[in-house]
């Protein structure tokens, strides 16, 4: 079965809340098996546990992301098309003096590289790409 959704980091973070919107929990439970993360969400996220001082709130984020997110959801390499198709949208932005932020493009690439719907909870900070490019949004909170 092919994937369909590329999760943003705000969608997938957001059931180790205490209390998670239940919209967006029923939506991952519901399309866990046709949704991937990126690597470079997968690397934001293991880059802010790291950051945690040693604790218990540290451990239950390592272990829901080595146990529950590593798991459940395919991790999508950025690869050569990723890296043609971030660089051609980079270069389209700066021209429109609209540049992004560097993750947030590659993730983008990837969800174009590999023809998925980008999940995310800030849909703005994509609009620029959505005026030229194919990217596909949705947002599971709205």
């Amino acid at each position: 079965m092919s994937k369909i959704y590329l999760l943003d980091t705000n969608i997938y973070s957001e059931i180790a809340r205490p209390q998670p919107n239940p919209s967006v929990r029923e939506k991952l439970i519901q399309n866990q098996k046709l949704s991937a993360i990126s690597v470079v969400s997968w690397s934001e996220s293991l880059y802010g546990v790291k950051r945690l001082p040693e604790g218990a709130k540290k451990e239950r984020l390592e272990d829901f992301l080595l146990n529950t997110i590593q798991s459940y959801f395919e991790i999508l390499p950025f690869d050569q098309n990723c890296a043609w198709i971030y660089t051609d949208l980079k270069v389209r932005l700066e021209k429109r003096g609209h540049p992004m932020p560097d993750a947030d493009l590659r993730i983008a690439a990837t969800a174009i590289s590999n023809g998925m719907i980008l999940v995310t909870r800030n849909t703005k900070d994509f609009d620029a790409l959505k005026e030229c490019s194919t990217l596909s949004l949705l947002n599971w909170f709205a």
